[in-house]
């Protein structure tokens, strides 16, 4: 009989968090008495993963030895390696079939071009999804981070929203965007518009109505760019798929959250023989996993805004 995965890719730039989120995600599945395993599919990241059960692509390949070998740049030989990895799937394949029954946390690398401008990442997951793959098979969802900071000026906002609408068509998979590092607010102070109105990503184009925002010269940004960026706001909310997931690993109780919005996006939410605790959660956070309960929003905007 052929192994079945369920498994998450956390993708997103550098410094937002991926590996945190990562280590905290296996932290709280041995809480909830679920077996994973932490998959690194950064060839350039050096984190540490030694407290952890890891498979590491650094055994694999390298950028900086690739780097060395062909003389390259450090984009060209990340793709290099993507190319190397993909060519070399069975290597990662026969890692995997080691942890048969375990929960699978790909760590992937920030570098944005890789999901806008490149196939590697997309060929590299058809691979691992592919379901006529006789090795294993394997069902994910797509996880991608955002920082809160983008919530304080007008365009990297929009700019966060259109990359996520551009990253989970090109991925083709489930997908998930997430505000995180939310706990940064009581060092950053309040933002501009309510924690609701980013979280659930609904018309971007009132955003510009309301806030009168300047650029590094001074000027406004609605009078140099307002024409522009309207148009994108409007292409974005017109494919009515942006919302975000509020997030920082501290609290237990949004990675929960988070959790089961992965495993009813790759489907293990919906599988028999689940653990007595897992089922416990289910119903305690029942429907609530499919909208953002304004409790829930109300109680982080006490804890993160009063706090400051």
């Amino acid at each position: 009989m052929i192994p079945y995965y369920y498994g998450s890719i956390i993708i997103g730039p550098s410094g937002v968090g991926k590996s945190t989120l990562c280590k905290g995600l296996l932290q709280m599945m041995e809480q909830i008495q679920r077996k994973s395993i932490i998959i690194n599919m950064d060839p350039a990241n050096e984190d540490s993963y030694e407290d952890y059960l890891c498979i590491n692509i650094l055994e694999l390949i390298t950028v900086e030895d690739v780097m060395k070998m062909f003389k390259l740049g450090p984009n060209a030989a990340l793709l290099y390696c993507f190319q190397f990895l993909l060519d070399n799937i069975k290597w990662l394949f026969d890692k995997l079939l080691k942890y048969q029954d375990y929960y699978l946390i790909f760590d992937f690398p920030g570098q944005i071009e890789l999901y806008l401008a490149n196939d590697s990442i997309y060929n590299l997951i058809q691979s691992l999804t592919n379901k006529n793959n006789q090795t294993l098979q394997l069902s994910l969802v797509a996880v991608q981070l955002f920082d809160c900071l983008n919530c304080y000026q007008v365009n990297t906002f929009i700019s966060a929203s259109l990359v996520s609408v551009t990253v989970s068509a090109n991925l083709s998979l489930p997908y998930l965007a997430v505000l995180n590092k939310l706990d940064l607010i009581k060092q950053y102070g309040e933002m501009p518009l309510s924690l609701q109105y980013y979280l659930e990503g609904e018309n971007l184009k009132y955003m510009l109505e309301v806030t009168d925002q300047y650029d590094e010269e001074g000027q406004k940004f609605k009078e140099k760019y307002g024409q522009l960026t309207y148009n994108i706001a409007e292409l974005i909310d017109s494919k009515e798929v942006v919302s975000f997931e509020p997030l920082y690993v501290e609290n237990k109780k949004l990675i929960m959250r988070l959790i089961l919005k992965m495993d009813k996006a790759n489907g293990y939410y919906f599988l028999e023989n689940l653990p007595p605790i897992y089922k416990s959660i289910q119903e305690d956070v029942g429907e609530e996993i499919d909208f953002l309960p304004t409790e829930l929003v109300m109680e982080l905007e006490t804890e993160l805004f009063e706090s400051n």
